[in-house]
């Protein structure tokens, strides 16, 4: 059984994801509803709909115990440590963390020439770090400005950036 939130398409789970009914009778998860600009519903547009948080015991039921019947356990998130590194923009931990390529050229974190004049050691390690405060989790980069940009693992991308570098020198 597959019930998911009509605005985000997230399953429903016993954390962020919460069934909430609003006083049209339409339902969405709790997190959809805490990030809304107003507390009319989404799907009818009736005002204060969401206005009290309400759960939708029924749907809230039936999906706990369908998840008993077809033993499907609570989504849960990655154990990851606090000491991970963390994204630029949400600042949550994340294992993965990517880098948008067209933004850091854009930006000048990176450049697509080195001048001569420029010293290696110092500079090496100063590009590297504006790479890595530049990283995204993947979250972040498909509700972002960059869903459709050309990303990178954040390792990967400055691999490929010392070679260029050293291929230039």
């Amino acid at each position: 059984m597959n019930v998911d939130c009509g605005i985000c398409y997230d399953d429903y789970d016993s954390n962020e994801q919460i069934p909430c009914i609003g006083t049209c009778g339409h339902t969405i998860c709790n997190r959809c509803r805490t990030s809304m600009t107003s507390s009319k519903c989404p799907h009818c547009n009736r005002k204060e709909a969401f206005a009290v948080k309400h759960v939708n015991k029924q749907l809230w039921d039936l999906i706990q115990f369908a998840n008993f019947i077809f033993k499907k356990p609570e989504v849960q998130k990655e154990n990851i440590s606090s000491d991970a590194p963390r994204c630029s923009r949400c600042q949550e931990p994340s294992k993965k963390l990517r880098v948008c390529q067209d933004c850091c050229l854009k930006s000048g974190c990176v450049s697509k020439f080195r001048r001569e004049s420029e010293d290696e050691e110092e500079n090496v390690e100063e590009v590297c770090q504006r790479i890595r405060d530049q990283a995204l989790c993947g979250d972040c980069i498909i509700d972002g400005d960059h869903f459709r940009h050309k990303t990178e693992y954040v390792d990967l991308f400055i691999d490929s950036y010392m070679s260029f570098l050293k291929n230039k020198c």
